[in-house]
């Protein structure tokens, strides 16, 4: 029962009004909504129209580790620590009775004092009470912080991947143009070799270069096999007791007549200790050779590159590690670039870039192999114009008390004489098989042309058959062959008595280390693989072959 005053005009009390309501209904409705909040799975909040909470959800207590003691008559944007006082909330909040509508979607992040950092998402609705009691607002609260993760790392995988397609298309197209450059020039050295007028000098020169782009071609596809290797964890290491001044001065050896040919000078130093390493003599040759041809690739003419090498150690009982800095005084690089320098497919911004060309993948291919030697390497810049040096520390072996010491030393724009070639072999049979006709035609005639006797075959069964006739003392012999792959061939030539002491050696384009043994396997006794240097086949076919 409700009893109000009933007033005249001139506002004289002249009576009441006296109202019977049934409140049951509205009774029954508040303890239905009151028991939804109660039992609700999301934290909730009942607010009034002051943004007082009136009471909360279990679910609330629960999560926010609060209690009705700590929440119940008091502002909203009070509680906790005040993550919830946001201006633009409490202004939506405040105008959903004048605008009759709620508030969707509002989010908020903070640290919360149970919980740690969370994003929240707020949704909130009006409704009405009793008749003439001011509106509630139901506010619920639902944590999506693994959802804003989950979109932010969704996000970041999008512009990776986005990032790697375009690495991807951008490398692709470094690719056709660096194998695009070596082949322009070896088609000019044939039309040169096939020119009626071409004299001695120009044959020479255009031999000459053609050796140099097929070189590159090769370095090319060796270090895009590498690095995808050594991704796959696919390389092991051959590691032996190695001297290091052996291998610097080698390295030397190999890029001298390159930088020779830039008007370039290049020094070595070396420490007075015998140096040893526990290491692969091959993968070094590959980390120091790809070092000073990237010196020299970013060295003008009449510059200079230096290789030193110093032994560091913390004290007589540990024999520390030796530090090999390769040190040019070329173009340099900006200090945006050298955290990048050893990414894959990075290319710095330097003015010789282009002109030096490259995929992007020698220091990549260097760091990863002198990671597995328990090693490191840094880049040093101060940058454009300025030079770079690169500096590699590898642990050392302890020094042996016989291991004597040697005179400190430098080479400087020379490097030593190459061991000569032996002489020409003893003429053999040579049975050359190939699928690709060009292959086996221009090998045998090499071949011939060293007095040796050749028949070719290029498949399987043809190999076999020709094998029978001729009693070939060597083959050279492809794997991927049409009717029997090169595997069989060779097993069953093993399997013949006068085939039992052949010189079996496998030229392949397949090169990882399971093709290797697979072949030794079947019965090769050696694996080459494409594109191979011929002196390597002249070098084995001269070796004397088993009685």
């Amino acid at each position: 029962m409700r009893v109000q005053p009933y007033k005249t005009l001139d506002n004289r009390i002249d009576g009441a009004v006296i109202m019977l309501v049934d409140v049951d209904e509205l009774r029954r409705s508040r303890e239905y909504a009151e028991s939804i909040v109660a039992t609700v799975r999301e934290p909730l909040l009942v607010l009034d129209a002051d943004l007082r909470v009136q009471t909360a959800s279990q679910s609330f207590y629960q999560t926010f580790k609060e209690t009705p003691a700590t929440t119940e008559n008091r502002f909203f944007y009070e509680l906790g620590e005040g993550q919830w006082n946001v201006p633009e909330l409490r202004r939506l909040l405040e105008e959903t009775e004048t605008r009759g509508d709620g508030v969707e979607g509002f989010e908020v992040e903070g640290e919360l004092r149970a919980i740690g950092r969370r994003t929240m998402l707020l949704n909130a609705r009006r409704f009405s009470q009793e008749t003439g009691q001011r509106s509630l607002i139901l506010l619920a609260i639902e944590d999506i912080t693994a959802r804003k993760e989950l979109e932010t790392a969704l996000r970041l995988r999008v512009e990776e991947l986005a990032a790697a397609d375009r690495s991807k298309n951008e490398f692709l197209a470094l690719l056709a143009h660096e194998l695009r450059n070596p082949l322009a020039p070896m088609r000019i050295a044939v039309q040169v070799l096939e020119s009626p007028g071409a004299d001695s000098a120009a044959i020479e020169q255009a031999r000459d270069m053609m050796g140099r782009q097929i070189q590159n071609m090769a370095r090319l596809i060796e270090d895009l096999l590498d690095v995808s290797r050594i991704t796959r964890g696919e390389v092991r290491l051959r590691k032996e007791r190695v001297e290091l001044a052996d291998l610097l001065r080698r390295a030397v050896e190999l890029t001298h007549h390159l930088m020779e040919s830039r008007g370039q000078e290049l020094s070595l130093s070396l420490p007075p200790e015998l140096i040893y390493l526990d290491a692969d003599p091959t993968r070094l040759d590959q980390i120091f050779g790809n070092l000073l041809n990237n010196a020299s690739k970013f060295t003008p003419a009449g510059g200079h590159v230096r290789v030193t090498a110093e032994l560091v150690s913390d004290g007589a009982e540990t024999p520390g590690e030796v530090v090999v800095r390769v040190r040019d005084d070329g173009c340099g690089m900006a200090p945006d670039t050298l955290p990048r320098v050893f990414d894959l497919f990075m290319q710095a911004d330097r003015s010789y870039d282009r002109a030096g060309g490259g995929l992007g993948i020698g220091l990549t291919l260097v760091r990863r192999l002198v990671e597995l030697h328990g090693g490191s390497i840094e880049a040093h810049s101060e940058g454009l114009g300025k030079g770079s040096e690169m500096v590699v520390r590898l642990p050392v072996l302890p020094q042996r008390s016989t291991e004597s010491e040697r005179p400190d030393e430098t080479v400087g724009g020379t490097a030593a004489e190459p061991e000569p070639s032996p002489g020409a072999a003893a003429p053999r049979r040579v049975l050359v098989v190939d699928d690709n006709v060009d292959m086996v035609e221009s090998l045998a005639l090499l071949l011939r042309l060293r007095g040796h006797e050749v028949e070719v075959a290029y498949d399987g069964p043809g190999a076999l058959k020709t094998a029978s006739s001729f009693h070939p003392e060597v083959v050279l012999l492809d794997i991927g062959l049409p009717g029997l792959d090169g595997y069989q061939v060779a097993s069953r030539l093993r399997q013949r008595r006068r085939a039992a002491r052949v010189l079996l050696v496998a030229l392949t384009g397949y090169g990882q280390e399971e093709d290797q043994l697979r072949a030794l396997e079947a019965g090769f006794d050696h694996h080459l693989t494409k594109p191979i240097d011929p002196q390597v086949i002249y070098d084995l076919i001269a070796r004397p072959l088993l009685a």
